[in-house]
């Protein structure tokens, strides 16, 4: 995630406020973000940082890359939007592979012009949440540096 676009990172995040993010992470989000609706969940922000999401983000961004190197990025991206895959929250899905093969087929040639992602920021949710909580572990050996000072 960068601060500013630059040909890597050219995708907004809805997750990294005023941040850009690489296809692949941009993929992954939108896919998160189909999941969290499903399990009826808020995802914060920077989610991926969070023990709940951190292996399932990991695992999509390995098959968001996958998909990428075989479809190229404007197709995967076109098939996660379209209408058919509305609950689709893995990118392991057969039926996607099949909508991005449409989607491939259906594009025009790669463009370098900007493009608007269609999106507007990420809300935060109303209540915050402590994603920085302490183990018990680090409970316990702070207690015991308390007891040695």
């Amino acid at each position: 995630m960068t601060k500013k676009r630059s040909d890597k990172s050219r995708y907004p995040s809805r997750y990294s406020p005023g941040g850009w993010v690489s296809a692949p992470q941009y993929i992954t989000e939108l896919v998160c973000e189909k999941k969290a609706l499903k399990d009826e969940k808020d995802l914060p922000v920077k989610f991926w940082e969070i023990k709940e999401w951190r292996k399932y983000f990991r695992y999509q961004i390995t098959l968001a890359n996958k998909l990428i190197k075989e479809f190229g990025e404007r197709s995967v991206i076109a098939a996660l939007r379209d209408n058919r895959s509305w609950k689709t929250y893995s990118l392991r899905s057969p039926f996607l592979k099949s909508i991005i093969e449409e989607k491939k087929k259906g594009l025009p040639a790669e463009r370098t012009e900007d493009v608007s992602y269609g999106f507007s920021e990420k809300k935060l949710p109303e209540h915050k949440t402590n994603n920085n909580k302490n183990s018990v572990i680090s409970k316990l050996k702070e207690l015991d540096e308390q007891g040695h000072s």
